[in-house]
């Protein structure tokens, strides 16, 4: 029994993404050169990100030395921009991790477990949809105190229902299917059907969620260290970076905050341009 016969998704082959699409070209290409960056910050600056100069304090972009010129307190922005983006990039991935491994899991096991089982995690999902991130963050940041892993526990925390609920809804839709049926007749488990038969139906709308969720979690963190809740700011990141910038935009620094918001900018756009990518055009005659 073939899957072009009953229907039956072929895994990973089921995410489309349609090629000759210069926008998703575009935007590859930028994460790809943001990630190469992060991840070769030591060997392309020989700067460290939190040593200060007092004698080369709020230099203009293109100094002597400076690309991108410095902080108030004498510090490179091109590397603490390099080393920024290796927190930011982090929490972004990982916080998407998590977010799709917990709503997976948790939606996977509510398609097939008894009815009360799927109720207590369709609640639960509603109760937690109904609390801001802020007031999880806060809860996190009493009890552990601010820092990386807070930040990504936090915005996990807050951001797996989605996931869950649409896993959920995909593979309730496909429990009747014939294959899900025959392959029940030929005596699999739940557990195999789940992972070997629904799971990989649900891959298109979870690969584009999880592009979305990183671009989430970016903004997220930017947003949370702004606010003096996120990553400690003896460790920079693009949030820590426009938290130090926000009281010199109006004295003439204002590079210091253009550069990590334009670079957490073009992050988020381009996170959303694959995403989009993943979950496919609305209509197959459009081409970006």
């Amino acid at each position: 029994m073939s899957a072009e016969t009953t229907g039956a998704p072929r895994g990973l082959l089921a995410v489309r993404v349609r090629p000759r699409r210069p926008a998703l070209a575009a935007a590859v290409a930028v994460l790809a050169a943001l990630g190469l960056a992060a991840l070769l910050a030591p060997w392309l600056t020989p700067l460290d990100p939190i040593a200060t100069d007092t004698s080369a304090t709020s230099l203009p972009p293109g100094s002597s030395g400076h690309l991108l010129g410095t902080d108030q307190l004498g510090r490179d922005l091109l590397t603490r921009m390099l080393y920024g983006a290796r927190t930011s990039l982090l929490v972004g991935l990982a916080a998407a991790a998590i977010t799709v491994g917990v709503g997976m899991l948790l939606g996977g096991l509510a398609a097939v477990a008894p009815r009360w089982l799927d109720a207590l995690i369709a609640r639960t999902a509603d109760v937690l949809l109904s609390l801001p991130l802020l007031v999880i963050v806060l809860a996190f940041a009493a009890v552990a105190g601010p820092s990386l892993g807070t930040v990504i526990v936090a915005i996990a925390v807050s951001s797996w229902m989605p996931v869950a609920l649409i896993v959920r809804a995909e593979l309730r839709g496909r429990r009747e299917r014939l294959y899900v049926r025959a392959a029940y007749g030929l005596g699999l488990s739940r557990w195999q059907v789940l992972r070997r038969h629904l799971l990989p139906g649900a891959l298109p709308p979870v690969a584009s969620i999880a592009a979305f969720e990183v671009g989430h979690a970016i903004l997220a963190e930017s947003t949370l260290s702004f606010l003096g809740l996120g990553i400690p700011p003896n460790n920079p990141s693009w949030g820590n970076l426009l938290t130090e910038a926000q009281s010199h935009l109006l004295t003439g620094a204002w590079y210091t905050v253009a550069i990590p918001a334009a670079a957490v900018v073009v992050t988020i756009i381009a996170v959303n341009v694959v995403a989009g990518a993943l979950a496919g055009p609305s209509d197959e005659g459009g081409s970006w």
